[in-house]
């Protein structure tokens, strides 16, 4: 899964943030297009608090417990509110970066997980993962599980066929 496109063009994580802003909330707005659709970077403010700040935090009876750092976070503001969340990595994806999104996506119990990098996944994550089939990993809630893909730099978006597991989509 490891493609090189445009890879240079991002020299740290911040750099991502907005084009991957945009995109999650394109998609949002078009798989929710009767809710209202919030996608912010929350790199630098823990997820309470930037619900906290949103005034949303009637929607998530539990959101004092999110005291974690998501890159992008997409909320679906409806009757029953839901957070979509974007880890960016501009490096190889590793085994640690996905127990560090499956952590949050415990906490948070997100709608979408989603793990990015222009670089793909590292060959022992691959191994785990294509070869080894180890799905089970990508599991945090029951029928939810943390999807990875390649951000396409260029298209500003993520690269539909190297989803894992394969057969999804975002």
């Amino acid at each position: 899964m490891n493609r090189n496109n445009s890879e240079r063009e991002y020299t740290n994580e911040r750099a991502m943030y907005t084009d991957v802003r945009a995109w999650l909330e394109s998609v949002l707005k078009e798989r929710f297009p009767k809710s209202g659709i919030l996608v912010a970077d929350t790199s630098r403010i823990t997820l309470s608090r930037f619900l906290e700040r949103e005034g949303m935090e009637s929607f998530f009876p539990n959101y004092e417990t999110y005291e974690i750092n998501v890159d992008v976070t997409g909320v679906v503001r409806s009757k029953n509110a839901k957070l979509a969340l974007v880890e960016c990595k501009v490096t190889t994806l590793t085994l640690r970066d996905l127990s560090q999104l499956h952590g949050y996506s415990q906490v948070a119990q997100p709608i979408y997980s989603l793990l990015i990098s222009p670089k793909g996944v590292s060959r022992a994550l691959n191994l785990l993962l294509q070869i080894y089939r180890r799905y089970d990993l990508l599991e945090y809630a029951d029928g939810q599980r943390i999807k990875i893909g390649v951000w396409d730099a260029t298209r500003k978006t993520v690269d539909p066929t190297s989803i894992i597991p394969p057969g999804e989509h975002f």
